[in-house]
């Protein structure tokens, strides 16, 4: 007791003393400084340690180190045992088995790493520093989570934590669709991105469900193309019981992958998503107002307004109302201006849109072709900046247009450029799913449709409409309308197609089945056939004005059904005759062996193989690299191939052809290890050479295809040779093989 009143009493004359005072030691701030610095980026790092596989994992050896800001906090319970840096240049995932990293690892730390020693490696596809670790179940090495201990060895903390080095890069969900391609995993692989004018499809529902599997809940966001992406929410998340917004939001977070999953995203926090109050998106744009007060302040997104005039000519500052036609037609092409009311001729209160030479955007609104965009509402995607003088709109990268009420008298659409066009009308009027597009390889072509995918089962019927832009059924010089279509599992889902006359099918008073061919549903989980839809003749509709929607429909319960559609056209006339293709396909059965090869047309293959495009994997006589015949899914070309031996060499020769040519295109390739390769292709006119090209090259990539295209001017019959000009010069050995495939040729008349 003594002992215990004699510490109780030297404490408080402790706290008494210092009580006293007016001044306290106060501890020195203690700024961490790196041992190391950084010799090279991490978009440097990860491009030189890539694998394509889905698991691997490789030693560092080298003296490479690197750095990054910290950009993810799991303080909020949704980001697990994981850490994510940028520097800039690109982001990488830190895998550690610890939980609560935020409380030392904070939002904007700079981090040094000496990789040297050290592992990167994948984990289901995502490419991340860890330790190895042997996945039984498939027999490889992959990158698994590091022991704290571990990460605190190899990482020197280098300053405060500075949120002004957070790198957040903007993004659209269309540049993150091709997951097959490594520079797209490279690049946007854990960045920490902006994604805005997006919706969640769950608005109103809570962020994430509590499951008794600790399953995260996957919300979407779509955006006004139907591209759509996941969200993960942990149901540990601090924010999982909040709702989800329902309008239009910005959204931040980590974009993650794996090979099962492809790219989804990750939030921090709630407060990742921001609500929007009005403006930007397609569905609300920014109005020409919004636009002039805020030019310069890198307000972008969608703008919208009425098509009041043009530029007029040799005008390069706009500073009067006289320096604006305010008419259509105009004199020039390559402008055009906004205003928010349809009859405003105040130059003060109009935006100026530049039109890029050779743009679809040129083509469609330019008001010197196009009188009838006068006065129409016109919405464009870019930046408000000054321009000419006043308030213009342009944007940096790609030019996303959207032109509202302009009817088409031609359209081909073959959705290539990887996202629904945004003159489509993209609606889910039950179910919340919209359509989107697919890309895949087939015979070593890309190919690339708009799909709908039902990948689990719904819970509500699901009525989704994909409806073309305006077409002008009057004065369209064909009324035939065209595409393609394959749908993979049975079940009860459909498409069915449509002409109305809105491009909301809830209001449209015009709504007229159509009958095309569709594919048969196959059994199992195998794709149909691509099948033509044939000519669907819309003349009795020639009076004006109608759209075509295509209308994915299925009861409640559906699940697992995919339909895509693809090579949608209207108003481009009859198919091209068939007399202006070489038929190849018609040449036999491919051989392999070198002989002579007559089709059923004339053409004539001497001193040739026959070979033919086929599937992955394939083996002689079939070599992917052919591919498919022009225009089709389902049939792979023919390719007959030049002997390279001279005195033997190999020779094509067409029948006679009527029409002239004004150009003429076909692949071309070599299917064996050939170096060199040398032909020359002659047309020739009563016996006469007319046109007269050689093709050549010195270091053949094997079995790469490449393309042969000339313009000419030929007119009448004619005939077409291709010689091999056996650039080895043996006359022993097989050698040079040139494959020819898929030839076309524009008629003169």
């Amino acid at each position: 007791m003594k002992r215990f009143n004699y510490y109780l009493s030297l404490m408080l004359l402790l706290v008494f003393t210092a009580a006293c005072s007016d001044e306290f030691d106060q501890p020195p701030m203690v700024v961490p400084v790196a041992e190391h610095t950084a010799n090279m980026t991490i978009a440097e790092f990860k491009a030189k340690h890539w694998q394509d596989d889905r698991n691997f994992i490789d030693t560092v050896t080298d003296n490479e180190i690197i750095h990054g800001w910290i950009t993810s906090s799991d303080e909020d319970g949704n980001v697990y045992k994981q850490i994510y840096i940028s520097d800039g240049t690109a982001g990488l995932t830190v895998s550690i088995d610890q939980a609560s990293l935020y409380t030392k690892y904070r939002i904007g730390q700079e981090v040094v790493i000496p990789m040297q020693g050290r592992y990167i490696g994948k984990f289901n596809g995502t490419y991340c520093l860890g330790i190895p670790y042997w996945y039984e179940a498939q027999s490889v090495w992959e990158s698994n989570r590091m022991p704290m201990e571990t990460w605190e060895a190899m990482a020197e903390l280098n300053g405060f934590p500075d949120l002004s080095k957070v790198d957040t890069t903007l993004i659209d969900l269309s540049e993150i669709k091709d997951v097959s391609d490594p520079q797209v995993l490279l690049k946007y692989m854990s960045r920490l991105v902006r994604i805005n004018g997006v919706s969640f499809e769950e608005g109103g529902e809570v962020y994430a469900e509590t499951n008794d599997n600790n399953k995260n809940t996957i919300r979407v966001i779509s955006d006004d193309d139907g591209n759509t992406l996941n969200v993960s929410n942990s149901q540990y998340a601090s924010f999982r019981a909040q709702k989800l917004p329902m309008g239009i939001v910005d959204v931040v977070g980590q974009l993650s992958y794996t090979a099962s999953d492809g790219f989804f995203l990750i939030l921090r926090s709630a407060s990742d998503v921001i609500e929007k109050t009005a403006g930007g998106t397609k569905r609300s744009p920014f109005t020409i107002e919004q636009a002039i007060a805020g030019v310069n302040t890198g307000m972008r997104g969608w703008f919208g307004g009425y098509a009041v005039g043009a530029v007029a000519p040799e005008v390069t500052t706009v500073s009067s109302n006289a320096d604006i036609e305010w008419k259509a037609p105009t004199t020039l092409d390559n402008t055009i201006v906004l205003a928010d009311d349809p009859e405003c001729k105040d130059y003060t209160k109009c935006v100026i849109v530049n039109l890029p030479q050779g743009s679809s955007f040129r083509e469609q609104a330019n008001l010197r072709n196009n009188a009838n965009v006068y006065k129409t509402f016109v919405k464009v995607r870019g930046e408000a900046v000054n321009y000419m003088g006043g308030t213009g709109i342009t944007c940096a990268g790609s030019y996303e247009t959207y032109i509202l009420d302009v009817a088409l008298t031609e359209m081909q659409e073959g959705f290539e450029s990887g996202s629904i066009p945004s003159t489509w009308t993209n609606k889910a009027v039950s179910g919340g799913a919209k359509w989107s597009t697919y890309s895949y390889n087939s015979g070593g072509k890309t190919i690339t449709c708009a799909q709908f995918r039902l990948t689990s089962t719904s819970s509500q019927p699901i009525e989704s409409w994909l409806i073309t832009p305006k077409l002008n059924l009057k004065d369209a010089r064909s009324k035939i309308f065209n595409f393609t279509s394959e749908v993979n599992n049975t079940g009860n889902n459909y498409i069915e197609l449509y002409l109305l006359n809105s491009n909301d099918p809830t209001t449209a008073t015009v709504k007229v089945k159509l009958n095309p061919i569709l594919p048969a549903q196959p059994t199992g989980t195998n794709y149909s056939a691509w099948t033509s839809s044939g000519d669907i003749d819309l003349l009795q509709w020639a009076d004006g004005n109608y759209y075509i929607g295509f209308c994915y429909t299925a009861p409640a319960g559906s699940t697992n059904t995919t339909w895509c559609i693809d090579d949608v056209t209207f108003g481009m006339g009859e198919p091209a005759p068939a007399d202006n293709r070489a038929d190849f396909e018609s040449m036999g059965d491919a051989s392999g062996q070198v002989g002579n090869f007559t089709s059923t047309k004339g053409w004539v293959a001497t001193n040739c193989y026959l070979f033919e495009g086929g599937p992955a994997g394939c083996t002689n006589p079939q070599f992917e690299f052919i591919g498919y015949m022009t225009d089709s899914h389902s049939t792979y070309a023919k390719a007959p191939t030049l002997n390279g031996k001279t005195g033997n060499e190999g020779k094509i020769v067409s029948p006679v052809i009527h029409g002239g040519m004004k150009k003429l295109t076909f692949k071309y390739g070599a299917p064996y290890s050939d170096k060199l390769l040398s032909f020359r292709v002659d047309v020739k006119q009563n016996g006469n050479v007319v046109e007269s090209w050689t093709e050549s090259k010195s270091e053949v990539v094997r079995q790469t295809a490449y393309t042969f295209e000339r313009t000419c001017n030929v007119s009448g019959d004619f005939t077409i040779e291709i010689t091999n000009l056996c650039p080895s010069n043996s006359a022993t050995t097989n050698k040079d093989r040139a494959a020819i495939w898929n030839m076309v040729w524009d008629p003169a008349n």
